[in-house]
């Protein structure tokens, strides 16, 4: 009984791993060249278009958005 619970618990731990999205600190080159992280962490969809569309700051400047460690 034991060993069935054991492989029932991990067979529910892998596939809620297997589901979860991974999420990224994200941060952009500011005008003078240093970097600007963003507060909090990013994840999935949300971190793919900040990177695609930038980050906008005072509705007129927009700045490339580098998530994680590539």
């Amino acid at each position: 009984m034991k060993t069935k619970m054991f492989f029932a618990a991990m067979l529910l731990i892998a596939s809620t791993a297997c589901n979860k999205e991974e999420c990224y600190e994200c941060h952009y080159d500011g005008p003078n060249g240093e970097e600007v992280e963003l507060e909090g962490e990013f994840c999935g969809s949300e971190a793919e278009d900040l990177e695609n569309l930038g980050y906008v700051v005072n509705d007129t400047t927009s700045y490339v958005v580098h998530c994680g460690e590539h």
